[in-house]
């Protein structure tokens, strides 16, 4: 049976030149999947980065171009950091290599933290071992080394965003983080 929605979905996104990438899949009626090897949406996507902008710019500092990277943003509130409900945006793009920069529009200065891990199967989903932690690489704004089997607090991961926005480097720890000089990324089971 025809669909009228996802026809004019489909014909939108082909009309706004989404880099020339077609739709391939539906996560439901309304959204069209924007890349062709991933489940990646339009809704996953980073915001264009701009100087003028008050954004978060934010720089992977050793992925590489395997998988996807997910990128989580926390508002000010230590109850809600690492909850679903707390999370202010969440990106999902294709993991670049080193240096790759993703950018989020803020609406107001403020202190935030983030969360990320390199999704290298693209399931999008963290894998995990027997004891909850991570078998993918992990990063948080700040770069904490935490080494202790628990989950990490807001305060150790957060930071400020001043007037003209901030920058910030990520470092992914775990066996299978890519390679980053001086820094041990292979934290111990």
């Amino acid at each position: 049976m025809f669909n009228l929605a996802k026809a004019m979905t489909t014909l939108c996104f082909l009309t706004a030149g989404l880099g020339g990438i077609s739709p391939l899949a539906y996560a439901d009626e309304d959204e069209v999947r924007v890349h062709p090897e991933f489940e990646l949406y339009a809704r996953d996507a980073a915001d264009i980065c701009r100087a003028d902008r008050l954004q978060l710019r934010i720089k992977l500092m050793n992925v590489y171009p395997e998988g996807i990277v997910k990128v989580d943003l926390y508002g000010d509130d230590e109850d809600k950091f690492l909850e679903k409900k707390g999370k202010l945006r969440k990106i999902r793009v294709p993991a670049e290599g080193p240096g790759q920069v993703i950018c989020i529009d803020l609406d107001t200065p403020g202190t935030y933290a983030v969360a990320s891990y390199h999704d290298l199967d693209a399931d999008r989903d963290l894998d995990k071992k027997w004891n909850f932690k991570p078998k993918e690489p992990y990063a948080l704004s700040t770069n904490p080394n935490i080494t202790e089997l628990r989950m990490p607090k807001f305060h150790e991961a957060a930071f400020t965003v001043g007037e003209n926005g901030t920058e910030i480097e990520l470092i992914y720890y775990g066996k299978k983080a890519g390679p980053y000089p001086g820094v041990d990324t292979d934290i111990e089971d």
